[in-house]
């Protein structure tokens, strides 16, 4: 994983967690917090399944919408452990962690929200959705009443269907969560203009 620590640490810092996209790897999301890391511990976690062709994901698939369940409940395992040791290792702020992941990463964040509970408290999912047997209580899901999730999607995104956001979007909406979504005018990418609206939602203005 790739890490970053706030210059000035007298007290617990918050955080931000980073998970990349399908084929992709931990470099890739970090110029997107860039402007956070005099105030924020930052750390990109690399996904642990390597491609031939170069990139990395959590899980490989079966289908798009479809994780390969046992690599998918593997990584969801291994990062909850490596949560658990940053927050004691890095004497982190738990009231102020920030998941955020763009498409095989944002399924990844949104599952989280819904499984580790109170740690997280703000939640940026780019491109993703809610796997269908997390929604179907194969998991046991914790309350999200005090959760800020920011949910975007593409409304031109070829790869990941642009329902998919409205999708998540309801659906922590019935759950109780305070959910911003916002829809921008691109493919499978991070506009600039979702990227200032993303800053924006973890600075709280």
């Amino acid at each position: 994983f790739e890490y970053s620590a706030p210059q000035t640490i007298d007290k617990k810092m918050p955080a931000i967690f980073l998970f990349h996209g399908y084929r992709s790897n931990e470099k890739d999301l970090l110029p997107l917090v860039k402007s956070l890391r005099d105030t924020h511990h930052i750390f990109s976690l690399r996904g642990s399944i390597a491609f031939l062709q170069g990139g990395y994901a959590y899980w490989d698939i079966e289908a798009y919408d479809r994780p390969v369940r046992k690599e998918y409940d593997q990584a969801m395992e291994t990062v909850q452990a490596f949560i658990r040791k940053a927050i004691q290792e890095y004497n982190l702020d738990s009231t102020d962690m920030t998941f955020l992941g763009f498409s095989q990463g944002a399924v990844l964040v949104q599952s989280l929200a819904l499984t580790v509970g109170k740690p997280i408290s703000k939640v940026v999912a780019l491109s993703g959705y809610v796997p269908y047997f997390v929604k179907e209580k194969e998991y046991h899901k914790q309350a999200v009443d005090h959760l800020n999730i920011f949910i975007s999607h593409g409304i031109n995104d070829t790869v990941a269907p642009y329902w998919w956001g409205e999708e998540s979007r309801d659906y922590f909406e019935s759950l109780g969560a305070h959910v911003t979504f916002k829809t921008y005018s691109s493919d499978h990418y991070v506009s600039p203009e979702n990227k200032r609206d993303v800053i924006k939602f973890i600075k709280g203005t």
